[in-house]
C-alpha cells in the first residue's frame, strides 16, 4: 500500500510540475505577444522573440534585451555585407566611399546597441530608448538613404537584413517606451 500512495504522490508531483511550468509558458507566451502587440511587424517580433531560449522566462525588460540581441545579430551581417560589397565596388569611389561610410555607421550602431542594453540593466530605459533611436536607428537610416540616393544597387539579401533591423529597432522603440 506504501508503494502504491509514494507512486501516487510522485504521479500528482509530476501533474502539477507539468501544469505549472505549461500555465507559466502561457503566461510568457501572453507577455511576448503583449509587448510585440504594438509594432509594425508582430510577427518579426515574436519570432525573435521565440528564437532564443531564454523568452520564456523573460520580464518585460529580458524580452527588449532579447530584441536587440536580434537586432546585433542583423547589424553584424550588415557590416560584413557592406564590407564585402565595399571591396567589390573599388573601382567606383563614390560606391565604395558610401558602403564604408555604412560601416562606419555600423560600428556606431554596435556602440548604441551596448549602450542601450548598458541603459536597460540599469533600469535607465528613457536613456535606453534614446540611444536605440539616435546610435541604433540613424546610422543604417542614413546608409539606407545614402545607398538610394547614390542608386546603388544592393543585394536583395543586404536588403532583407537593414528592413528587419529596422523592423525590430522599431519594435524595440515601442517596447521600451511603454516601461
Amino acid at each position: 500500500m506504501n508503494k502504491k500512495m509514494a507512486l501516487l504522490a510522485k504521479l500528482l508531483i509530476l501533474t502539477t510540475l507539468v501544469t505549472t511550468i505549461s500555465v507559466i509558458s502561457r503566461a510568457n507566451e501572453e507577455l511576448m505577444m503583449q509587448q510585440c502587440h504594438n509594432s509594425d511587424n508582430p510577427t518579426l517580433c515574436l519570432r525573435c522573440l521565440s528564437s532564443d531560449p531564454g523568452s520564456h522566462e523573460a520580464d518585460k525588460v529580458g524580452l527588449a534585451r532579447i530584441i536587440l540581441k536580434c537586432i546585433n545579430s542583423h547589424l553584424l551581417v550588415l557590416t560584413k555585407n557592406a564590407s564585402t560589397l565595399g571591396s567589390q565596388h573599388y573601382q567606383n569611389p563614390n560606391t565604395a566611399a558610401a558602403l564604408k561610410q555604412c560601416g562606419l555607421g555600423f560600428s556606431t550602431a554596435k556602440h548604441g546597441v551596448g549602450e542601450a542594453d548598458t541603459q536597460l540593466i540599469t533600469g535607465d530605459y528613457d536613456k535606453a530608448a534614446y540611444d536605440v533611436s539616435v546610435k541604433v536607428v540613424n546610422p543604417p537610416v542614413s546608409c539606407r538613404n545614402s545607398l538610394e540616393a547614390l542608386n546603388i544597387q544592393v543585394p536583395s539579401s543586404f536588403r532583407y537584413h537593414m528592413d528587419v533591423y529596422l523592423a525590430l529597432t522599431q519594435a524595440l522603440l515601442r517596447i521600451v517606451d511603454r516601461f
